[in-house]
């Protein structure tokens, strides 16, 4: 069914669509008006009233997936949250390009998102602090409206997620910036220079974006007031701390016409509960918190309802407005993992909707060097967007609706989450980041050796068919699966590279020791053909800078790859000892000489899983 949009604004936006399922043409007129969501038809026009402009292109999207209702018939869709939001990461390193934003956004107007929020801890110009985002290449404030602008066209707001108390690493390595630290990457409270440089980021995110909403952050700052603060200022409650710093950040706020901002929740059940959520608050501790802070309760890690079910009733505990934050996995590495997220956010969701919370957040962090695409884990936006709108469900319609999206096949698309299935069962609890520490952890020490399987490369062949069947029908996106395709490649080889040199060296197999030194020469032609995928993926859709930090681990790689080689060849040809496969390894997880092969193993950070030496 082809719909002629009766506003030529809406109409123009609309033609945006078209690529993502949207049908347009002369067939149905179509009108939008605001009010209640409803979709009715009479035979010659059909009336989408909503709430919120972007809601109707959902309904486009929705009604050139199911087609039109019956003649004279009125439709009530059913909106389970006031705000959906995908949050998208642009602070590890792969800070998006202005037509990367734009794509994202189309993607997000035909499946109702009504915000998309910029976790932006130093990717923003500041132009009071010049080492704010230095070699980062940060928004600028013209960048900033353009994507704002372009937000609009859909009806969805644009909203920055910020830091103000900790998670500043990248701040920290600038002696100019020395000077507003306690300890770590975290802010020393009770200091007018902080609050002069918190000022500064607040009133730069109120020139940019248009949307008076704005996330604060404040979370994980656990060694808060134990570093400078401590030495200025004596020992004080944590709590007491960061309510008082609280209090100053949402006073700059107000100024700036954030008049209820939210903010992270971990830290004050941390804090004033210990380590572990409790049953009983403190009065002083519901009562020391501002009123028109909103709690984001985040949580990315059960597919158990009923656990986030207890987890929102706590936070009644608080009289403050409660919203909730799960997470698109694409954290782990370069590889997402689309199922897991279905089963998280489905339980979260309901949880949501049962206890009434309005606010849902959908995440997409991207940890120790965002190497995912934001666009891998189009299955699960798709799959918060139904839950939003009343199915829980990957059932039929789910599969033609998400055709219609992307153009590929549910069931092609989902391959893409293969390199972190390291055994073939279908446990939607056996979550892992494999796709990135197989590939970095090194050959000849190999630290997680001891979480593997020997065999294991075998799996990683399967995977490299099916993924290769699938780039030829993936059509725009097969550069997507280009990237996974060389890595599970690459892992087919050096998965369990590490065990299988260590026992043929204690065994003295000269014989399997020489085919292992060919293999690792294959390797090394391998990791070049997945530096070029992934690079042309980032290039595709990143600015440059952050893309240094590929170039080193890249190197690093292939320098530790280069060396096994050369190692073997001088014991194969000269009996030299290589003592890194001498040593007697210990169980990653710290069981000794009990190894545990995990199949659950979430190791993301690089530099864990690359040596034990020191590498600061």
């Amino acid at each position: 069914m082809k719909f002629r949009i009766l506003s030529e604004e809406l109409r123009e936006a609309a033609q945006e669509l078209a690529p993502y399922g949207v049908e347009l043409g002369d067939e149905v007129a179509a009108e939008y008006r605001e009010g209640p969501f409803e979709i009715a038809y009479n035979g010659e026009r059909v009336v989408i009233s909503a709430p919120k402009k972007v809601q109707f292109f959902y309904a486009l999207k929705l009604l050139s997936d199911e087609g039109l209702p019956e003649r004279g018939t009125t439709l009530s869709p059913r909106c389970n949250f006031d705000d959906l939001t995908y949050m998208l990461d642009c602070s590890r390193n792969a800070v998006p390009k202005a037509e990367t934003l734009k794509e994202l956004i189309r993607h997000l107007a035909v499946l109702g998102y009504n915000s998309l929020g910029l976790y932006i801890e130093d990717t923003l110009v500041v132009k009071e602090y010049p080492y704010f985002g230095y070699l980062r290449t940060p928004f600028t404030a013209e960048e900033i409206r353009e994507a704002d602008g372009y937000c609009k066209r859909f009806g969805i707001e644009l909203v920055p997620y910020i830091q103000t108390l900790a998670h500043f690493n990248s701040l920290t390595r600038h002696y100019a910036m020395g000077h507003l630290f306690d300890t770590g990457d975290i802010l020393l409270a009770d200091d007018e220079e902080v609050y002069r440089f918190l000022e500064a980021l607040i009133s730069a995110c109120a020139d940019a974006f248009s949307s008076r909403n704005i996330n604060i952050g404040m979370d994980e700052a656990y060694m808060l007031g134990r570093g400078r603060y401590l030495d200025l200022h004596g020992y004080e409650s944590r709590f007491d701390i960061m309510a008082k710093h609280l209090a100053r950040v949402t006073q700059i706020c107000e100024k700036y016409g954030f008049r209820a901002p939210m903010m992270w929740s971990d830290m004050f059940f941390s804090q004033a509960m210990g380590a572990q959520y409790g049953d009983d608050l403190p009065a002083h501790v519901a009562q020391s918190l501002p009123k028109n802070v909103e709690l984001i309760y985040w949580d990315y890690c059960s597919t158990d309802r009923k656990h986030y079910a207890a987890m929102i009733e706590k936070h009644r505990m608080f009289e403050n407005r409660i919203g909730f934050a799960g997470g698109a996995w694409k954290w782990l590495g370069f590889t997402p993992d689309n199922r897991y997220s279905f089963a998280a956010c489905g339980a979260a969701a309901k949880a949501c909707v049962q206890k009434g919370v309005r606010r849902f957040i959908v995440t997409g962090w991207g940890d120790n060097g965002a190497e995912c695409s934001v666009f891998a884990t189009l299955p699960a936006l798709l799959y918060c967007s139904r839950c939003n709108y009343g199915n829980f469900k990957v059932d039929a319609a789910y599969k033609r609706s998400f055709l219609r999206l992307t153009g590929v096949k549910f069931e092609d698309f989902m391959t893409i989450d293969l390199c972190n299935r390291v055994t073939r069962n279908n446990d939607v609890e056996e979550k892992n980041s494999a796709n990135k520490y197989l590939l970095f952890n090194d050959v000849l020490l190999g630290t997680l050796d001891t979480t593997v399987e020997e065999g294991l490369g075998g799996l990683y062949v399967s995977h490299a068919r099916k993924l290769l069947h699938a780039s030829k029908r993936a059509g725009r996106w097969a550069y997507l699966f280009e990237t996974q395709y060389r890595l599970a490649r690459v892992l087919a080889l050096k998965a369990d590279m590490g065990i299988r040199l260590r026992k043929a060296y204690a065994a003295g197999d000269r014989e399997t020791l020489s085919v292992c030194r060919g293999e690792l020469k294959e390797l090394l032609r391998r990791v070049d053909a997945l530096y070029a995928a992934f690079s042309a993926q980032w290039e595709r859709e990143s600015r440059a800078n952050g893309f240094d930090v590929q170039d080193l681990r890249f190197g690093a790689l292939k320098q530790r790859l280069s060396a096994a080689i050369r190692k073997l060849g001088a014991y194969l040809e000269g009996g030299e000892p290589i003592p890194e496969l001498a040593e007697t390894l210990l169980d990653h997880m710290g069981h000794g000489s009990e190894f545990e092969v995990d199949p659950d193993q979430c190791e993301w950070r690089w530099r864990r899983m690359t040596s034990v030496n020191v590498n600061e």
